[in-house]
């Protein structure tokens, strides 16, 4: 039983060290990698051309004020984006 207790162990140490920290930055700054995002995105378009963090989400209550939920990555994950989710300016968070 210790042996399959340590294994396990050193499965979730591997895990850990694998997964990589977040980094600090919030929605909406500058970033050049995605590890250097709170949330782990980095993407480019969603605040101007640079890229910025930003985050997953399933709804605009999500995002930050003045953001919306309705972004699609070449992956197709749900992000947040800068402004209304439509041109009419309707679905930013306020």
């Amino acid at each position: 039983m210790p042996r399959r207790a340590l294994s396990f162990a050193g499965l979730l140490v591997l895990f850990a060290v694998a997964c990589g920290g977040r980094g600090e930055k919030a929605v909406g700054e500058p970033c050049g990698d995605a590890s250097e995002c709170r949330h782990g995105l980095c993407v480019a378009g969603v605040a101007g051309e640079a890229p910025v963090c930003t985050r997953s989400c399933a709804s605009t209550s999500e995002c930050p004020r003045g953001w919306s939920c309705g972004g699609v990555t070449s992956q197709d994950v749900v992000i947040c984006t800068q402004g209304a989710a439509n041109p009419f300016g309707i679905g930013a968070r306020e």
